[in-house]
């Protein structure tokens, strides 16, 4: 009995263990689970991974590939006060996105916090962008990184915008195995070149919607005031949470980095 439950079990795994292509392309295949780690997820803000890719991150747990998230800020611009308010809402928020990714099922996971300006990556100099880079590389080197997500290059938040172009950099000229992104703002219009530049995959989350949904349920934040004196500030959509709770994620697999993020 308990190899037929074992069987049961793997077989469940394999049959959601492949990021399905879209029906709206035709080039391309499925691409299995375990062909994709090690896997970095790049956030902006803390929640950001959990929004475009927590059923991606509870999967890869179930079958025990590596995901590391790269926290670019520690998202602490959400809600306006002075700088000691600031530091503990960073601090808040770190934790958030420790719980949240503990609730997807990784058991310690693995977050580089690089502590970046929060709505301030695009002010950043020729000088730090080139440092940000290498520290990326880094990061990706002494984890063997096979694959890398990054938000939307044409987002409408700016720190997303950038995010991918720091990330993108780095796989131009340190290649990867897949460049995928992820939605969380979109544009009204989207640019040409950008969708020229990418090939829509679907991950079936069916059995992983309730986890998620506690895992985003962990961003409490983002969710509701925790703090009378800072009520002011973001407050996480009822739509956005309803588009990221359906039955499927979508992913852009990008095939010219360099056309993409220009």
């Amino acid at each position: 009995m308990e190899r037929i439950a074992y069987a049961q079990q793997r077989n469940q795994l394999t049959r959601h263990a492949t990021l399905a292509l879209a029906r709206s392309h035709s080039h391309g295949e499925a691409i299995p689970f375990t062909s994709l780690g090690p896997i970095l997820i790049a956030s902006p803000h803390p929640d950001d991974e959990t929004l475009g890719c927590g059923g991606l991150i509870a999967r890869c747990a179930m079958l025990g590939s590596s995901i590391t998230v790269l926290a670019m800020t520690n998202g602490e611009a959400s809600h306006p006060g002075d700088r000691a308010w600031q530091e503990k809402l960073g601090d808040i928020r770190k934790n958030e996105q420790y719980s949240a990714l503990k609730a997807l099922g990784l058991a310690e996971p693995d977050v580089v916090s690089l502590g970046l300006p929060d709505g301030g990556l695009e002010r950043l100099g020729k000088e730090q962008c080139e440092l940000i880079e290498a520290r990326i590389w880094e990061v990706m080197q002494a984890r063997g990184i096979r694959t890398v997500f990054v938000p939307a290059v044409d987002d409408c938040h700016s720190d997303h915008r950038m995010t991918a172009r720091l990330l993108a950099a780095v796989a131009l000229k340190r290649p990867v195995d897949h460049f995928f992104s992820y939605q969380i703002w979109p544009p009204e219009e989207r640019s040409p070149w950008v969708v020229a530049s990418e090939d829509e995959y679907l991950n079936d989350i069916a059995d992983l919607v309730n986890l998620k949904r506690d895992a985003l349920y962990q961003h409490r934040s983002q969710l509701n005031a925790i703090d009378p004196a800072h009520s002011e500030g973001f407050k996480m959509p009822e739509a956005l949470l309803e588009a990221k709770l359906k039955n499927q994620e979508s992913f852009a697999r990008i095939r010219d980095i360099a056309e993409w993020s220009q």
